[in-house]
């Protein structure tokens, strides 16, 4: 459940920065691992979760955490000092992460340490090559041309490609989701990732948030910037846009209810729910908030949303209704999840806390 964000503050940083600094960038932070750091649980975490029977969580310079007990933190064992922004995990054994720099991270020991399977330096070479290819095989398709064109603008700006979200089906199928409308898919576990662009309904290359599964095996909702809206099928390898959209601003984070209608939140605090995948929406009630940014659903199926300002709202009845919670946090919250025995835990700017929710 990424932390969807400070993710603004980092797209504004990469839309200012010129050209010419970009091409003449270096990326150490894909060479070197992350530093060990008593101090890492109370730095900066942008998402975290409960994940089988262990708690994670990730942050600036390559920092991943996990816990069992949500109270003592290891840190892992990772290749990059790329920031992270989100992590899964498809079975106890077998995680994925990504980030900054166009980074895929797998862990194959229930998080202990971790390996660099993807990032953004191939993104573009890989892209370019693969859709040339299929320019050769089919020559009267304008959409190929234009994605190799795309290619070559993406190897120009070299590894800035931030990654905002990983999402499995199982443990071989994949994908990981970010900026500019970023959309890798993976059939065996990330040892090959695939550009599928050519099949997604985002021809604008809005930025893609977050993305939650749906009913049918292989179908999850994925939400984005202005208004995007998808409904993605592993299956068929395609993503189509909703037949309808609430409002054309951006959303940060989507949760399925018990029910299985999707709660979207996003800037400005709106929030809306579908109960048809998409074909029509309803405002969710709810107190005036900054942007929602994070969404976690907890065991007894009540639903958690949280404002970037720091606001925690609770749903009790699948999403139509949210109750601000009387949780003073003290700041800023990028990230949400489930914790132990009625608890939750939140991911910020001062690293990771723990609340109990009032009764």
């Amino acid at each position: 459940m990424i932390a969807r964000n400070a993710l603004l503050a980092v797209l504004l940083t990469l839309m200012m920065t010129p050209w010419s600094v970009i091409q003449a960038k270096t990326y150490d932070v894909l060479e070197m691992p992350a530093v060990p750091s008593d101090l890492a649980s109370t730095s900066l975490v942008f998402s975290i979760g409960k994940y089988f029977d262990r708690y994670f969580a990730v942050g600036q310079y390559g920092h991943i955490l996990y816990s069992d007990d949500a109270e003592n933190w290891t840190q892992a064992q990772v290749p990059v000092r790329s920031s992270l922004l989100d992590i899964t995990f498809a079975t106890p054994e077998k995680g994925w992460a990504v980030g900054h720099e166009g980074v895929i991270l797998h862990s194959s020991d229930g998080g202990k340490t971790w390996v660099k399977q993807f990032d953004g330096l191939r993104y573009g070479q890989e892209g370019k090559a693969y859709y040339e290819e299929l320019v050769a095989q089919d020559p009267n398709e304008e959409l190929y041309p234009f994605l190799v064109d795309e290619m070559d603008f993406a190897i120009s700006q070299g590894a800035d490609k931030p990654l905002f979200r990983v999402y499995f089906h199982d443990e071989n199928r994949g994908h990981a989701l970010g900026a500019y409308g970023m959309i890798l898919q993976t059939m065996d576990g990330g040892k090959n990732w695939q550009h599928v662009l050519h099949n997604m309904e985002n021809d604008s290359f809005y930025h893609i948030f977050d993305a939650t599964p749906l009913p049918e095996d292989g179908k999850f909702f994925i939400s984005g910037e202005a208004g995007l809206f998808m409904i993605g099928d592993i299956n068929e390898q395609v993503a189509v846009q909703t037949e309808s959209v609430p409002w054309e601003g951006s959303f940060f984070t989507t949760i399925a209810a018990a029910d299985g209608g999707i709660i979207t939140g996003g800037l400005r605090g709106r929030m809306f729910i579908t109960n048809d995948e998409g074909v029509s929406w309803q405002a969710v009630e709810k107190p005036p908030t900054s942007s929602i940014v994070d969404s976690a659903r907890l065991p007894n199926g009540n639903l958690v949303a949280v404002g970037i300002a720091g606001e925690v709202l609770l749903s009790t009845d699948n999403g139509m209704n949210f109750s601000r919670l009387p949780i003073n946090t003290g700041g800023r919250i990028y990230a949400v999840a489930e914790g132990p025995e009625g608890t939750l835990l939140f991911g910020g700017p001062s690293g990771i806390s723990k609340y109990a929710i009032p009764q």
